[in-house]
């Protein structure tokens, strides 16, 4: 049973960690901005790392890289960036690899980034969307058109509707009170607002 876990690090930020077995000691960890809260995190659960995935340069995903080799020299997985040099496996869209028993999908997802890219579990319909889809919202636009944009947010609506989806930050409840600004009428986004489980889905872990 694939088992995820977030790091909650930085003001909103989570790392994930993903036990392909809980039975199993090795783990990937997904955008690690900072080493530490991981470092801590593998330690008390005596967990191995077995490879880093990465979605895009921004430094609260990829600062704890050089650290953490230091400790698990792993292959790194993301992106080809000059501002990611430790990438050691560059991936681009429509790549796939195996990882522990894993089979991941790349999608590629600019808008947020040029070089963001988000990683696809079809067996376990599972998504890791860095900092392009957030519950209620989108990542901000730094490189890319609106158009670009909107056609990675497209990508990721074609998934299948059970889709579980791994952001990078927790931005639920801000997310939804602006859609409500924008829509106040709009009776789900109400109904999400008011429950408050439903707006960090993420504080707990995953498992299935």
């Amino acid at each position: 049973m694939l088992k995820i876990t977030p790091i909650p690090a930085f003001e909103n930020n989570y790392f994930w960690v993903i036990q392909p077995d809980p039975l199993q000691a090795r783990v990937i960890v997904v955008d690690p901005g900072a080493a530490q809260p991981v470092v801590d995190f593998l330690q008390q659960q005596q967990l191995m790392l077995e490879a880093i995935l990465i979605t895009h340069r921004h430094h609260d995903h990829i600062n704890g890289i050089e650290a953490l080799l230091r400790l698990w020299p792993v292959e790194v997985y993301g992106p080809l960036s000059k501002a990611i040099p430790q990438i050691s496996k560059p991936l681009e869209d429509l790549d796939s690899l195996q990882l522990l028993g894993l089979n991941l999908q790349v999608i590629a997802v600019p808008g947020h980034t040029w070089e963001h890219i988000a990683y696809y579990l079809p067996e376990h319909k599972t998504l890791f969307c860095g900092d392009t889809l957030f519950a209620g919202g989108c990542g901000r636009r730094f490189d890319d058109t609106d158009g670009v944009m909107w056609g990675s947010l497209q990508k990721l609506a074609a998934l299948p509707d059970d889709t579980l989806v791994y952001c990078a930050h927790e931005y639920t409840q801000a997310n939804l009170q602006f859609a409500l600004a924008v829509e106040p009428d709009n009776s789900e986004l109400q109904a999400r607002l008011a429950n408050p489980k439903s707006t960090a889905p993420w504080m707990a872990e995953g498992n299935h």
